[in-house]
Order: structure tokens, then sequence, then C-alpha cells
């Protein structure tokens, strides 16, 4: 883990995999940094807000940034795509929270 990079920095450079952000939030409890972890991780609020409401959706993340996409348009295809999944019991859950997501962003 670096001292200087963040965990979307590393992740975009592909010295971080998506699932090793646990080990950055570990690291910022245990260092005596004052950044906020959203910051701390290289999150935006927005991305940290998707983020929080579901974990899964760090990829989404990464590849928005990576093909320099906004976030609502990356969460926007990602949510047509689970429409078309969402007859799949285990997929409904993921589509409210997008939908949920997109209607926070559109309420500010």
């Amino acid at each position: 883990m670096s001292d200087t990079l963040s965990f979307i920095e590393m992740a975009l450079r592909g010295d971080a995999m998506p699932d090793e952000i646990e080990d950055f939030i570990e690291f910022w409890h245990r260092s005596d940094s004052t950044a906020e972890l959203h910051d701390f991780l290289g999150l935006t609020w927005d991305e940290y807000s998707l983020w929080v409401s579901d974990p899964e959706y760090v990829n989404l993340i990464i590849g928005a940034r990576r093909n320099r996409r906004s976030l609502v348009e990356a969460v926007n295809d990602n949510l047509r795509h689970e429409e078309r999944l969402a007859a799949r019991a285990d997929r409904a859950s993921k589509l409210v929270t997008l939908q949920r997501w997109i209607a926070a962003q559109t309420d500010r």
C-alpha cells in the first residue's frame, strides 16, 4: 500500500484490485490521517455514496474513471443492463439500489 497514492489511483494503474479497498479502509482506521474516508480512498462524494450503497459498484466506479465517463452515465448504462436482468430475483435488489442512487442525484 502506498502512502502517497489513493486506492482509486492505484486501482487505475493496476496496482490495486477492487477488493483491496477494504485494506485501504483498515489502513485509514489505523493511521493518523485527518482526511475523510472518501478523500483518503480517492473517491468523489458521489462515487463514495454509490459505493456505500453497494460495495460491488467499486468496479463500476473504476470503470467510469478509466473510461473517462461520468458516473451518472456509467450508472445509467448499468441500470439498463440490470433492468434486462431484473427477472432474476438476485438482481432485483441491485436494480433498486441503482434507481435510488440515480434519484438522489437528480434531487440535488
